[in-house]
């Protein structure tokens, strides 16, 4: 089962037309309505726009779109792209249409001189078609939304160490060093995958019963509790947003959970939780297919 597929930038099918200058009259007869703009009795519309950047692949995951030019003779159509912050350059330019483009985001950040640690959730980009004509230069844009698109879900081999904090969980650290090993699922809470990514985990006792549980096979160790209603339960939940991991909500009985020293080593990723009682663990969890995690933090 795959697990992961990490922060998106998103190029929606939403199409804003912006005329500048303009020579001619909409070039009559074009089977793409509502999507073009003219130069000298020249029709360029911007097709099947489909994909998404992601910034866990930013090499390899592409947005695919196609230029076209129907009517009189052009020298070329210039796709330029541009982040908020300003920065902008040029993507290429089509000389035969159609053309069907790809572009990676490494190919957006290398036009715009950008990095990725560059790139926020909620960043707008507008990407441009530049023709020139005689004696103007025409544009249509299509504006973008930078998502996060958290795909964490699925299944890992886990490991859950009891680790001793001090303070009122004293029950707890005499067990320090217990520990559990079992199957570890990541079950995602949204069905749209450009939600933030939230997470229930869900671990097997001894029955192998799935059972809800955020301290991801701890207290099977730190307590030999093997009943749901002996977990933390309560709202809690595991969140994904841009690649940091969190825990929100809190427990039935009101305690707080943190995420500290994560780390990540191809596919296997560490960290240790401890909560505002005292209670706490160390996991390792390694991925059942084999591929890297995400760069987690």
């Amino acid at each position: 089962m795959k697990i992961l597929n990490n922060l998106s930038v998103l190029f929606a099918a939403i199409i804003a037309i912006t005329m500048v200058g303009c020579v001619g009259s909409d070039f009559e007869g074009t089977e793409f309505p509502g999507n073009e703009f003219t130069v000298e009795g020249t029709a360029i519309s911007a097709l099947g726009v489909s994909g998404d950047f992601d910034i866990g692949k930013a090499d390899v995951q592409s947005v695919n779109y196609t230029v076209n030019a129907r009517g009189g003779a052009i020298s070329g159509v210039e796709v330029r792209i541009t982040h908020p912050n300003g920065s902008a350059g040029s993507l290429g330019t089509s000389t035969s249409f159609p053309d069907v483009k790809s572009v990676s985001l490494n190919d957006a950040l290398t036009a715009t001189g950008m990095a990725i640690d560059d790139v926020a959730v909620g960043d707008m980009w507008l990407v441009e078609y530049l023709v020139d004509g005689n004696p103007t230069t025409t544009s249509f844009s299509i504006n973008t939304v930078t998502t996060f698109k958290s795909a964490l879900a699925g299944l890992c081999s886990g490991k859950a160490t009891v680790t001793a904090q001090g303070g009122a969980a004293a029950a707890w650290d005499g067990n320090a060093g217990m520990v559990w090993e079992g199957p570890v699922t990541f079950v995602r809470q949204q069905l749209n995958p450009n939600d933030d990514g939230e997470y229930v985990i869900s671990t097997q006792n001894g029955a192998a019963d799935p059972l809800d549980d955020i301290s991801f096979g701890a207290y099977y160790a730190g307590y030999a509790t093997d009943a749901q209603g002996s977990l933390p339960n309560g709202d809690l939940r595991l969140r994904d947003i841009d690649n940091k991991l969190s825990i929100t909500g809190a427990s039935q009985w009101g305690e707080v959970f943190s995420i500290e020293n994560i780390v990540v080593d191809g596919a296997t990723l560490s960290f240790k939780w401890t909560n505002d009682y005292g209670e706490g663990a160390e996991i390792v969890l390694t991925r059942d297919d084999g591929e890297d995690w995400p760069p987690l933090n």
